[in-house]
């Protein structure tokens, strides 16, 4: 294939851009503000999880609480029904002793009951101070993943009109270039990962590999025009004062 040396020298700036292009791709798949969102978004998720774990415990907690607090009340009426009939008395010797079994009965049902209450209040008050935590952290992280997200924001925004900058002066750079020309670039860039490289001295400048003296001195002695690839990675060797 032959095409001016000009053109040929815009190949190697075409793949200055075309890695500069993949290095912005990279960055934007690998952006460090957009890790520090994640991590923040998976700190909170996390943080919901509990606080909504912990307010199913506290309603489990309320329904149980009721429910203790209904019982007492009954026995606590109970007692008092059974003391006030004690107290009235008229009662046959065997109503007064079953009634005072009974109102020992509820007495020890009582304390349990009032126990049993005390330590679910208690629990309860733990687990309503775990569900407040857990809100503090999550506005904690609302605030924090606020100002993240501004921040990735920003980036990208740069990141992108960074890319937005490359792509044109790449879409110039290849504007008049030899379609045929263009067609061998993209295959090599293709099959190598970079289009066009400078033939550095006897050295291939896209694999760093020094080519034997035959091959050296039939690049130095091959027209100008002609276009010429590596024979070790295939891609395009461009040509200078340098080669």
């Amino acid at each position: 294939m032959k095409a001016d040396p000009t053109l040929q020298r815009r190949l190697v700036d075409l793949a200055e851009l075309d890695l500069r292009l993949g290095s912005l791709d990279h960055r934007r798949r690998s952006l460090p503000e957009q890790a520090t969102v994640d991590t923040l978004e998976a700190e909170r998720r996390a943080a919901v999880e509990s606080a909504a774990r912990a307010r199913i415990h506290v309603e489990d907690l309320d329904r149980a609480i009721a429910k203790l607090s209904s019982d007492l009340d009954a026995v606590r009426r109970r007692r008092e029904s059974d003391s006030a009939a004690l107290a009235a008395g008229g009662l046959s010797d065997r109503q007064a002793t079953e009634l005072e079994y009974e109102l020992a009965s509820l007495h020890r049902r009582q304390e349990n009951l009032e126990a049993e209450l005390s330590e679910l209040t208690e629990r309860h008050e733990a687990v309503d101070a775990d569900v407040r935590h857990s809100g503090a952290i999550i506005t904690d992280l609302d605030a924090r993943l606020g100002m993240a997200t501004t921040v990735r924001d920003t980036a990208l925004a740069h990141l992108e009109d960074s890319v937005t900058a490359t792509t044109a002066e790449r879409a110039r750079q290849a504007e008049d270039l030899p379609a045929d020309l263009l067609d061998l670039y993209t295959r090599s860039a293709q099959q190598a990962g970079v289009g066009a490289a400078i033939l550095n001295g006897g050295r291939c400048s896209a694999c760093a590999i020094d080519l034997d003296r035959t091959t050296v001195a039939a690049f130095r002695t091959a027209p100008a025009d002609d276009v010429l690839t590596c024979p070790e990675c295939g891609v395009i060797v461009v040509r200078t004062a340098n080669s």
